[in-house]
């Protein structure tokens, strides 16, 4: 199987994707991407983190904060994966920040973290899995799953690198001679990216983190830092809570799971049917990690269906879960090769699983764009 010529057509979909929406709407940055565009501009362009002038740009409104700043409640990880692409284009361009280069330098580079995420994870998934298996489930997270939508489309956001950031430890951690360092950092950049993602450490209990606990927390320290950092400057605290100060809140009596599994706004299942699938594979799935995978999953469904937002804002498919997308791939994985075992060839998997399945997260998509 050539894993390089479907990577090729990933490249190029997504790509393809990404400037034919981005054109179409002559913009990358709207919804909540604005909020971490804000950062972003206002870091490299204004030296400061006072949001006065992006705010006034884009039209929104925010509070004041106790150190008399406009509140960011969205976390800083992502202006600091764009912010070299964003410099390197201020540094041509020498624009407002706000121009359509800007934009599209930024977009296309979360498109990129994107592929580098999938090529991570048919690498991480070839340690456990042969190889049909692991291309199969790669191919399948990458066009069946809502990461098509935030990894093509809707860019400027935390989901394509907290996929990529999620891929990047799980890759780290599995290693058979572990750096605690660098687990320690890719789940500090991880959280900085989306702070629920910090649930990503209980996967270390299988792992006797105790004999590497001093350099893990270390590089966990370095890698969460900057989130401190803008905490403390933006909230005048090192550890703030922005969206329930922001008036949001979490009732840990009545989580709404069924809703945010199967709901026709953003239902997980409901979008993307292979994630269903894969959640059967992981209780088959035999290995230390299994436990332990469906407990970050779970734990991820328990925050988002306690939230007052459960359903996500303006989600394609349950977008907060996208960085558990590495973690679903394991069950997936394990359910091809239970398939393959039993006769299923390739043309088999592509046309009566993969083709059909990507087919209906086109046409989700599509509506999805046309409602909103």
């Amino acid at each position: 199987m050539h894993s390089r010529r479907w990577f090729l057509i990933i490249f190029l979909v997504y790509l393809l994707g990404f400037f034919a929406h981005a054109l179409y709407l002559k913009k990358t940055v709207y919804g909540d991407g604005v909020f971490y565009y804000s950062w972003l501009r206002s870091l490299v362009v204004d030296h400061n983190i006072n949001f006065t002038n992006e705010y006034e740009y884009f039209h929104i409104n925010q509070p004041m904060t106790a150190t008399g700043l406009l509140a960011n409640k969205y976390a800083i990880g992502p202006a600091l994966f764009w912010a070299a692409p964003f410099l390197v284009t201020h540094t041509v361009v020498g624009g407002t920040g706000y121009e359509l280069p800007y934009q599209l330098h930024v977009g296309a580079t979360s498109v990129f973290f994107a592929l580098f995420g999938l090529a991570l994870l048919y690498r991480l998934l070839r340690q456990f899995f042969k190889e049909i298996p692991a291309l199969f489930t790669t191919l399948t997270i990458a066009f069946a799953t809502n990461l098509f939508f935030y990894g093509s489309l809707d860019t400027v956001n935390s989901h394509a690198l907290s996929f990529f950031a999620a891929t990047l430890y799980l890759t780290f951690l599995v290693q058979k001679k572990r750096n605690w360092v660098a687990i320690g950092l890719s789940l500090g950049l991880l959280g900085i990216i989306r702070t629920q993602d910090l649930l990503y450490a209980v996967l270390l209990v299988p792992f006797a983190v105790h004999r590497g606990l001093f350099l893990f927390i270390i590089g966990l320290f370095v890698g969460f830092l900057p989130q401190i950092i803008s905490w403390q400057a933006l909230y005048g605290t090192f550890w703030a809570s922005p969206y329930i100060t922001g008036g949001e809140s979490f009732n840990l009596l009545r989580p709404h799971v069924l809703s945010v599994l199967f709901s026709t706004k953003s239902g997980l299942f409901l979008y993307a049917p292979i994630l269903l699938l894969g959640t059967i594979g992981l209780f088959f799935w035999k290995n230390k990690l299994r436990q332990w995978v469906l407990a970050v999953i779970i734990l991820e469904l328990f925050v988002v269906s306690t939230w007052s937002t459960w359903w996500q804002g303006a989600s394609y498919g349950g977008r907060m879960f996208v960085s558990s997308l590495p973690l679903f791939a394991f069950g997936i994985a394990w359910v091809f090769e239970w398939l393959s075992r039993r006769g299923w060839n390739q043309r088999m998997f592509i046309f009566t699983l993969i083709a059909p399945l990507a087919l209906l997260n086109v046409l989700l998509m599509i509506r999805f764009l046309l409602i909103t």
